[in-house]
């Protein structure tokens, strides 16, 4: 799937949430069950983009004593902010899909800001979309 093909399907997928959220019954007939296959595509890109954080922390660790795990993900179009926890440190992974997998922009303990994301190459206005939904756990 192309990144052209990748945003457009992104938007449909919204658009098709928004309209299903926005509006449960249509002359009092529930819609079918398309929520559900929307809610599987984003859970599938978050779990790809957990295995990818978890691969870049575990990388260069032989024998880890804790494992790491991630407990938030924020998608916007081709980026995610991934927060992780390992043993007493956390932090954040911002990655970028590309070419169909998601790579790892920049990594590290503590917590990123909007500057940070665009001093990494994420569109400024995805980077404040990314904050927001984050700090609002959606």
């Amino acid at each position: 799937m192309s990144l052209k093909h990748y945003r457009l399907w992104t938007i449909l997928v919204f658009t098709i949430l928004l309209v299903v959220i926005s509006s449960p019954t249509v002359n009092a007939i529930t819609p079918p069950n398309q929520t559900i296959q929307i809610a599987q595509a984003v859970e599938d890109a978050s779990e790809l983009v957990i295995q990818a954080t978890l691969d870049y922390l575990l990388a260069d660790v032989t024998e880890p004593t804790q494992q790491p795990s991630v407990t938030r993900t924020t998608i916007v179009e081709t980026y995610a902010l991934a927060t992780w926890q390992w043993g007493e440190t956390g932090g954040q992974t911002v990655l970028e899909l590309t070419n169909e997998n998601w790579q790892v922009l920049v990594s590290g303990g503590g917590a990123v800001d909007a500057a940070t994301l665009v001093s990494f190459g994420v569109p400024a206005d995805i980077a404040e979309q990314l904050m927001a939904q984050d700090a609002s756990g959606d």
